[in-house]
């Protein structure tokens, strides 16, 4: 019996990508396949876009839901579905035509419970080939958690998922995060895993180019959302028992990158709210307990992030906020040196 493979789509004012992505799914070499658009009440031209598509194709199927963000969108698409395997595609993303196909293949070949592809990364430098997932057959449980808490490994593009794992344990995003909701649910899934793969093919177009999506906007007000993700991911770590050591490095190194990013985000808005109010926005976020808790643990080998960690360690708030603004600056200016040696070569 030929498996069918529900594709999950969630849609969130993606006018300018919906297309794209739907002609990719469309042109698919396997064709047994359900697609699940999901609106999150969008106000854009989206669903009138999509529209045009049901009317071609009956093997689209059209959801539509009031704002509630990704998560409950993907859930209500997890619902509906009625495939033996799922896949989740962002709206405004592409896939290659045997993006189904291969990861399915592969899954079938080895029986496994979860197989991952790469991708190609499209950013405003160019294009380049990507993977988070270097294994062989026989990989742990243990490791590769420690792959997907890696770069975007835990996403949920470039994957595909057996239903019945997810049915089985009621599996589902958490409603109440809106940031890395997907890695959540990923660890989730893989806690009842055995068997892992990964097809070195760049297979995902990842569109760094849409700057109204949400990971593009990371404020101060993310950090309960980015606290909560971490006490998951601890209580995740607890049920598969994995070394205590490992799991703190793994929380350390997320708190870690969140509060730089989040400094850098808000030495950005010195010019527009001084940098006495920024320094607080720091100071405050710099107590909260679950971040002091990991604070004294941070470390960094790169020369550029360790005064920016001493700053930070020592309450050094006013320099750790210009320090990020230096930061800011050489990173713009070896992206731009980067980008004209692509560019002459």
């Amino acid at each position: 019996m030929v498996p069918k493979v529900s594709v999950i789509v969630p849609v969130y004012n993606c006018e300018n990508y919906i297309s794209a992505c739907i002609e990719s799914i469309l042109n698919q070499t396997y064709s047994k396949i359900e697609i699940i658009i999901v609106n999150d009440g969008s106000i854009d031209k989206s669903e009138q876009i999509i529209m045009e598509y049901i009317e071609k194709d009956n093997r689209i199927i059209y959801l539509y839901q009031e704002n509630n963000g990704p998560s409950e969108a993907r859930n209500k698409g997890i619902l509906t579905s009625t495939g033996d395997y799922l896949v989740f595609i962002d709206s405004d993303d592409t896939v290659d035509k045997q993006y189904i196909e291969l990861l399915l293949k592969e899954t079938i070949r080895l029986d496994a419970d979860l197989v991952c592809c790469g991708y190609k990364d499209y950013s405003k430098y160019g294009i380049k080939n990507h993977t988070d997932f270097n294994i062989n057959e026989n990989v742990s449980l243990h490791t590769f958690m420690e792959m997907v808490c890696k770069g975007t490994g835990g996403v949920l593009w470039g994957k595909v998922f057996k239903s019945e794992i997810i049915v089985k344990n009621n599996l589902k995003m958490d409603k109440n995060i809106f940031m890395s909701e997907d890695l959540v649910f990923v660890l989730q899934y893989v806690s009842h895993c055995k068997v892992f793969a990964a097809i070195q093919k760049y297979l995902y177009n990842y569109n760094r180019l849409n700057q109204g999506s949400i990971s593009s906007n990371i404020s101060i007000n993310y950090i309960n959302n980015n606290i909560m993700v971490c006490e998951y991911l601890e209580k995740i770590f607890c049920s598969v028992k994995l070394d205590e050591q490992k799991s703190k490095q793994i929380i350390v190194k997320r708190i870690q990158d969140f509060v730089l990013s989040t400094v850098e985000q808000q030495s950005n808005n010195v010019k527009k709210i001084g940098i006495k109010k920024v320094s607080q926005n720091v100071k405050e976020m710099l107590s909260i307990p679950y971040i002091l808790k990991y604070k004294s643990e941070f470390r960094s080998t790169s020369m550029y992030y360790k005064p920016y960690l001493f700053f930070i360690k020592n309450k050094y708030y006013k320099s750790c906020i210009m320090y990020s603004l230096y930061l800011s600056i050489l990173k713009i200016l070896k992206r731009k040196l980067m980008f004209r040696k692509q560019v002459s070569l």
